[in-house]
């Protein structure tokens, strides 16, 4: 675990998936989704009316108007003092001044950020952005089926090959604004807002799932899926995948025999 000091308070936080129970991951990691797809802050309000911006000027109602719909929850958020980051920090906090955290409700996270409330800013922003790299490194060793986003990889190798032409064109004083334009369209293509709201809103799929992997933990494994670790559940969950997947193999052999 890491040991921090903010508000002169001692904080011990998760930092590895063989010690962080699955409960504390799955709220995590909802509100880093959240934080991604809405924001957290009045720059994400910002970077929500650029993107609508350019959904607007290529004529995509649908998406437009969904845009439309997570910039004003961003904002409701802020007036609300709910911050998607704050609480997934929250949700990686195991102690504090010594004092085990154990309910992780989002009633308790928010009091967990109010007794937090004199620390900097900055400073939880950046552990988290430590811890977050850390588990993500750790997720996509030991389940790549699980956690390795090639759509993701796709799109920053896009990013980056923009930076890398207007670098170019700074260097050789050359214009490469077909290249860019080019990119810049195809980012556009592969974009899809989130939704956050309603029935087939992101929060609610995913505890959903979750809880339909736990139910499937304790009928095929016999096991507590909720009193797991992060690595436990995973590796738990993969095997009975793999055994699922041997035996609808075997049936379909049976059968054409």
């Amino acid at each position: 675990m890491k040991t921090i000091s903010l508000a002169n308070r001692t904080i011990k936080l998760y930092d590895s998936i063989d010690e962080m129970p699955i409960e504390n991951f799955q709220r995590y990691n909802k509100y880093i989704i959240i934080d991604a797809g809405l924001g957290s802050d009045i720059d994400s309000v910002d970077e929500h009316i650029v993107q609508l911006a350019k959904l607007i000027n290529s004529d995509d109602k649908k998406k437009a108007m969904q845009e439309l719909q997570n910039m004003r929850q961003n904002m409701h958020m802020i007036v609300s003092g709910i911050s998607p980051r704050y609480m997934a920090f929250a949700a990686l906090i195991y102690s504090i001044d010594g004092k085990k955290v154990e309910s992780q409700s989002d009633t308790s996270l928010q009091e967990l950020l109010s007794d937090l409330k004199k620390a900097e800013h900055g400073s939880i922003i950046e552990t988290l952005f430590q811890l977050k790299k850390k588990l993500s490194t750790e997720l996509e060793t030991y389940f790549p089926d699980n956690f390795d986003s090639a759509k993701e990889k796709m799109m920053y190798e896009k990013i980056k090959q923009r930076t890398i032409l207007q670098l170019k064109g700074i260097i050789e004083d050359k214009e490469y604004t077909k290249e860019i334009a080019d990119i810049d369209l195809s980012l556009l293509k592969s974009y899809k807002p989130g939704i956050f709201t309603g029935k087939n809103s992101f929060e609610l799929k995913y505890d959903k799932q979750f809880e339909s992997l736990c139910m499937l933990v304790g009928q095929k494994a016999n096991l507590n899926a909720k009193q797991m670790t992060v690595l436990q559940f995973y590796t738990t969950v993969n095997n009975i995948k793999a055994q699922l997947d041997a035996e609808a193999k075997a049936y379909k052999r049976i059968k054409h025999k």
